[in-house]
């Protein structure tokens, strides 16, 4: 199969519509990253999306409506009554947006979307491709992101390219995504709300608009427990090449590793590196993580030694995504760099 990158302009979306009418796959742009898109009311397209990908059929993907408005999801079969009231203050604070909620799934959703569990993952993307997309085909579209299961989540088209190229007929094209790392994904079906995977839109946001106190905040899941959505697992993300987080400010390169710095060492560093800084920016840092990763994976390096996360509103997110990307941490005694593997277990 020839992959063709179309921009994302009118011509390219009724070209889009035209695959995804017929039961083909779509990658799109959304404001976290690419997603790879097949209609959510068929199933052939849903398990196309699990065989291009790789993906194994316990992994839930995630529901893109084409408009923020969960009472008419509810009407149209697609989520199930009654909504929590914290799933519509929160839709109507940060959707569109990168936000993700999981809820009762409707009777409308196939069951293979959520790997068979009666709770699903929805959310309203943001980026003007996206809702162009979603408002023209007319109907949802089931979408984890456009890679290989387990690979570096992509943040552009050629990114897109070089993960599914021959598996899928249309990328569209919509620059650079302005996030770069995957939705928060909030559980609104446990007893309290919960974090499963941590994103741009934060705990204290989200406390904010409730009107949480900060004696009762969101709890954020452990890696091991049920997956009931996407990202959960605890390998994620991953470039081929070994990654291993230190456990201090690098300073001292790590023989035959490319170095991922966040803090700028004293002097000229005398290894292979991204400098990801970005002036203490950390919504910058976040936007460049994964091409930096695909930089690294491409440049040969035998391991990717990943400077430690400063502090700062994105460090949950960012140390969650290089955690489960991660094979160890390393560490510098003084004279030498000691590598730990991780377990997953």
């Amino acid at each position: 199969m020839e992959t063709q990158i179309l921009v994302g302009d009118d011509p390219g979306i009724e070209s889009a519509v035209r695959l995804l009418r017929e039961g083909a796959l779509v990658a799109f742009p959304t404001e976290t990253v690419y997603g790879l898109g097949g209609r959510a009311d068929r199933a052939d397209s849903i398990q196309a999306i699990f065989s291009a990908k790789g993906r194994p059929s316990t992994d839930p993907l995630i529901l893109h409506l084409p408009e923020p408005d969960l009472a008419k999801a509810v009407k149209e079969g697609w989520v199930a009554a009654p909504l929590p009231k914290s799933a519509s203050i929160l839709t109507h604070a940060f959707w569109p947006g990168p936000l993700t909620l999981i809820l009762r799934r409707g009777p409308k959703v196939h069951p293979e979307m959520t790997a068979g569990r009666d709770t699903m993952a929805v959310r309203c993307p943001a980026h003007p491709v996206a809702k162009r997309l979603l408002e023209a085909v007319r109907v949802p579209l089931a979408a984890p992101s456009a890679n290989r299961f387990g690979r570096i989540s992509p943040t552009d088209a050629e990114a897109v390219r070089e993960e599914l190229s021959g598996s899928i007929p249309l990328i569209l094209d919509g620059g650079p995504c302005s996030i770069g790392l995957e939705s928060t994904v909030v559980n609104l079906v446990s007893p309290s709300p919960e974090i499963l995977r941590p994103g741009a839109i934060t705990a204290a946001q989200m406390t904010g608009v409730l009107g949480i106190t900060p004696t009762e905040p969101f709890s954020l899941a452990r890696q091991g427990d049920s997956q009931i959505a996407p990202g959960q697992l605890a390998s994620h993300y991953a470039p081929r090449t070994p990654v291993f987080l230190s456990l201090q400010p690098i300073q001292t390169p790590l023989p035959g590793a490319f170095h991922l710095l966040f803090q700028k060492p004293s002097g000229v560093f005398p290894g292979p590196s991204v400098f990801l800084d970005a002036g203490g920016n950390q919504e910058a840092v976040a936007r460049e993580l994964y091409r930096a990763l695909r930089k690294a994976d491409a440049s040969g390096s035998e391991k990717i030694l990943v400077d430690a996360v400063p502090q700062g509103p994105w460090a949950t997110a960012l140390q969650d995504r290089l955690t489960r990307a991660s094979s160890g941490a390393a560490s510098w005694d003084g004279q030498s760099w000691k590598l730990t593997p991780r377990t997953t277990a």
